[in-house]
């Protein structure tokens, strides 16, 4: 699709043309979030054909300190929702234009990157889920790593990429969708990482408590655990008080967590 646009106050002709394989790349991210969910859904209702456990039962027999209370996973709800809201608002870019471009290209915020490094996050859940069924807590810890990876960096490229482009979105009056990409997209990535930082810890306490059996080891792994919570919230709170304020002042959602 192409057309002509002109900018109010310019006599700058800008050429629109859609970019089709991002929108092939928006399209497999929200297809990947749905499969991700599926496998999700199979495992929490297992045993079945994929999984031979439910994925709450793996944490019930490999019970550590740290372990939170089982009422607390149901924020994995919670995170897909929001998952879910922000590939919405992704999807609802593709139409809509700026003074510069479609919404899906240009103000450049949602760089296509991020949802590469998404897609390969949701392959990456299935295959969390896999091992970790299987009992391989060495594997599923640097599985659950390198999911951690691949949803901070979009958050900070998100993050660093909206103040980049302020201007942009205030000249073509689309000062809405600097809001809706604070909420949905800075929100979504920051509860999802957050919570992944959390599991890769208790990830980490229950492989430890696999190698060392005894119950002083497990308590120190606990304690350290603990240890790097709260090394996670003063990084946060520093780098959201003092360093990218003005980038991350909206950010609330790892606070809830």
């Amino acid at each position: 699709m192409k057309g002509n646009f002109v900018m109010e106050g310019a006599d700058v002709h800008v050429h629109f043309k859609h970019c089709w394989w991002r929108i092939l790349l928006i399209l497999c991210a929200i297809g990947a979030f749905i499969t991700t969910c599926v496998f999700n859904g199979l495992a929490s209702s297992g045993p079945n054909g994929i999984f031979k456990q439910r994925t709450g039962s793996v944490s019930d027999q490999n019970l550590t300190e740290f372990t939170p209370a089982g009422w607390t996973f149901a924020i994995w709800g919670v995170i897909y929702f929001w998952q879910a809201a922000w590939l919405l608002y992704a999807l609802s870019r593709i139409p809509r234009k700026s003074n510069t471009g479609y919404l899906y290209i240009s103000p450049n915020t949602l760089h296509f990157i991020i949802f590469i490094l998404y897609i390969l996050n949701m392959g990456l859940n299935i295959g969390w889920l896999i091992i970790w069924d299987r009992g391989y807590f060495g594997w599923s810890l640097l599985v659950i790593f390198l999911m951690f990876l691949t949803i901070i960096i979009p958050m900070i490229i998100t993050h660093i990429l909206l103040q980049r482009n302020r201007p942009l979105y205030i000249n073509s009056n689309r000062n809405a969708d600097i809001w809706l990409v604070r909420a949905f997209v800075h929100n979504g990535f920051a509860i999802y990482g957050t919570w992944l930082y959390l599991a890769m810890l208790l990830n980490l306490t229950i492989w430890i408590s696999q190698i060392y059996k005894d119950g002083q080891s497990i308590t120190n792994a606990s304690t350290a655990a603990l240890s790097l919570v709260l090394v996670g919230i003063i990084v946060y709170f520093i780098s959201e008080n003092f360093i990218f304020y003005s980038s991350m002042a909206y950010t609330y959602t790892p606070w809830f967590v």
